[in-house]
């Protein structure tokens, strides 16, 4: 009796997910229909707004085209003004860099010029002055005024004497043996070296020390004595 209750139970839980499985399906097959449903909406839809949209016609069209073609004109004629512009400022430039070249230096030439007519009088009293003295002076105040008038512009002048020997601002015309100073100093200056800003516009031509050459005293004593001695 027990087993045949087993069996009927078996059999009923077999029908229920054979329903399961039917109903799923179903399912299944409803959304599968709404989905084409619905795309076969949307495609109706866009054709009837094609349909719905007018169709240019050839006068509208030709009014769009003349449109387009006045556009383009504008910007050719843009891009011609432009590029001849640009051409203009190019030789604007060139010009403007050759009158640099050529006449950068006026300013500098004029500050000059002052110079030039101090040391002219000062000539001309040299040659009626009595005493000398006062000739000096006026040399002296003279050259103040060019050494001011090239710093102005930047051009300086700098000390070497006394200063390690650099071959940077250096140029070395000799050497000399010198006790005072240590090996590779400079001892004394030909011409002074100039920097224009930070550029070096002319090396210091100067004179080098160097060490004496080391003597044996005791040697030399000793060589001394035995020629008095003879």
């Amino acid at each position: 009796m027990t087993t045949t209750k087993k069996k009927g139970v078996e059999k009923k839980s077999g029908n229920n997910i054979e329903d399961i499985v039917e109903i799923s399906s179903l399912v299944r097959d409803e959304e599968s229909k709404g989905d084409q449903y619905t795309d076969s909406c949307i495609e109706k839809d866009d054709s009837e707004k094609k349909k719905q949209e007018p169709s240019l016609s050839k006068k509208e069209l030709s009014k769009k085209l003349e449109k387009t073609e006045r556009e383009k004109q504008e910007i050719s004629d843009r891009l011609l003004r432009t590029m001849a512009e640009f051409d203009n400022y190019k030789k604007r430039v060139v010009r403007e860099k050759e009158d640099f070249i050529k006449y950068g230096t006026e300013k500098f030439a004029c500050e000059l010029l002052a110079v030039v007519d101090n040391f002219e009088r000062a000539l001309e009293q040299a040659k009626s002055a009595e005493e000398i003295q006062p000739v000096v002076e006026g040399i002296e105040m003279i050259l103040k005024q060019f050494v001011d008038v090239l710093e102005k512009f930047h051009v300086t002048s700098f000390d070497s004497v006394g200063e390690p020997f650099d071959p940077k601002k250096h140029e070395a015309m000799a050497q000399q043996e010198h006790n005072e100073h240590e090996e590779n100093t400079v001892i004394s200056e030909f011409q002074k070296g100039y920097y224009l800003r930070d550029r070096l516009l002319r090396p210091a031509r100067v004179i080098v020390s160097k060490n004496p050459p080391k003597n044996d005293g005791e040697g030399s004593e000793s060589g001394e004595e035995k020629e008095n001695k003879d």
